[in-house]
Parts: structure tokens; sequence; C-alpha cells
């Protein structure tokens, strides 16, 4: 297997950092420098993205493609924007079929809508081209996604009530199936590029293992959605974490300062903080 090298850089996160012009937003954003070209892994909630690529200098006009975690708003809702500043007709986005589900949750008594705020037909107008998978496969040389990810932990998945998929007139559990990551073979080990992990860290991290064989993370670097699912799933994700080789720990985005302060108490100098203009090269 070829390896890759590259770079990561956040574009969009919840948290900015010193004295900077960027701004923050509840949303997550990547952009990926590799010898095959740039792409945007997932385009954050829409009011900084532009903004913030502009002043890191990360030029949107040579992304090749770009690739979607899950379909929620504050990963998709600054599609149109990039997709208004790229200069070719059509661009290749790479994501789950279910990101145009129909989905929603129940609040005190209320549906919210939970799904992507775009129509397919609306995006492809503004020059989308959908490419959709489920399964792990590569999308280039040394890049993979992960497909759809297996459920096996008993501890992770905890901010999945209320949450309902519309299926042929009625409802299932939405375990948001589409939720996947990102994979880069390099020579210092993996790099695990997560959206949201609704999934699972933990199961996300097992899943790639089992489908590269390797067990070496150089980093793993993205949203864990821990912030968001309670004591028992943080304080049971640090244990196991600590059973893996992991380099750069960098949770972003829905991690929430408080877990990532703890898990930084708990692993030590191996987590980073993330935030808008953080870089990792690889």
């Amino acid at each position: 297997m070829k390896t890759v090298e590259g770079s990561i850089t956040i574009l969009v996160d919840n948290y900015v950092f010193g004295r900077t012009e960027t701004l923050a937003e509840h949303g997550f954003a990547a952009f990926v420098e590799t010898g095959n070209g740039n792409f945007l892994f997932d385009a954050g909630r829409g009011m900084t993205i532009t903004h913030n690529a502009a002043l890191l200098q990360k030029d949107l006009t040579s992304i090749n493609k770009i690739v979607i975690s899950h379909s929620h708003l504050d990963h998709t809702g600054g599609l149109p924007e990039v997709l208004r500043v790229l200069p070719h007709e059509q661009i290749d986005i790479h994501a789950h079929p279910d990101i145009f589900a129909d989905r929603y949750r129940e609040r005190e008594g209320r549906k919210v809508y939970g799904g992507i705020p775009f129509t397919q037909g609306h995006l492809e107008r503004m020059g989308a081209r959908f490419v959709f998978a489920t399964d792990y496969h590569e999308i280039e040389e040394g890049v993979s996604m992960t497909g759809e990810i297996p459920r096996i932990t008993d501890f992770e998945g905890r901010d999945l009530q209320g949450r309902w998929l519309v299926r042929e007139g009625g409802k299932i559990p939405d375990i948001i199936p589409d939720d996947l990551s990102l994979v880069f073979l390099t020579g210092q080990g993996l790099v695990l590029l997560l959206g949201c992990a609704h999934a699972g860290t933990i199961n996300i991290m097992e899943h790639v293992i089992k489908q590269t064989g390797i067990d070496d993370f150089y980093a793993v670097i993205g949203g864990t959605h821990i912030g968001f699912s309670g004591e028992e799933q943080l304080h049971a994700s640090i244990e196991a974490l600590k059973r893996y080789t992991i380099r750069h720990l960098i949770p972003s985005h829905c991690t929430g300062v408080e877990s990532a302060a703890c898990m930084r108490q708990e692993l030590g100098s191996m987590v980073h903080f993330s935030h808008v203009g953080y870089r990792i090269d690889f």
C-alpha cells in the first residue's frame, strides 16, 4: 500500500485561539492538502468557511473534491458557499446516500428537522456531482473513506435518543448510518479525520484497524461528540483510548471544552486543543 504526505488545516471549528481575525461557529470543516491535490472535508454551518479560508490562505478554488461526513447542518450548511466560489462547472462530492434522508429529532413534543438543509437537486444545479458509497474504499491514493461503521461498543452512541429516520412512510431509530470518517495511510502511521463520530470514536478506530491491518495512529483529529453524550461515555472512551497507540489526539468541535480538558488531564500531552487554523502535517 502506498502512503500519502500532506496536511490538514481546520477551517471551521467551535473555537478560535489567540489574536486572530478568524471566526468560530458550531460546525466543522477541514482543508486537506496532498500530493494528489487539495480537497475539503465537510463545509461547516456556512457562516465562516469562506472568511476563514481567505484569512488562512487556503484557496477553496483549488479543491478537486469534497467529502461530507454526514448530513447535519453544522457539516453541510456551507456547501452552497463553497460551490459559489468554485471556478469549475462540477465537483465530486463523496458521501453516504443517507445524507438526503428525511430525519428529525423529537424535542419537547415537537419534531425538529435534523438533516441537510438543501435538496440534492438544488446542490446539483450549483455544480455538485454526488458520488455515493456505503463501504470502505479509497478515494485517492492513500486516502480512504470508512463507509458505514459497525457499532460494537456498549458505551458509545448515548446521544441517539429521540432521533428518527423516515422510511417508506414509517419511522425507524436514526443511528446516523451516514456517519463516516477519512483515513490517511502515512509513513508515520494512520491519520484519522473525524466529522462528529456519531458512530463512536472507538467503533471507528476498530473498524479502521480491521480494514487496514494497522493499529498505529499518528493522529486522530476532529469531532468526537463526547460533549453531548454524557459522563459515562466520556470516561469509558478515555479508558478505551489508553489501550491504543496514538501520538496526537486533537478533539474538536462537538467534543466540548470540558471534555477536551478532561481528555488532556487523563491522557496527557498527546492531547492537543483544536481551533480554527490548527494544522497537522503528515
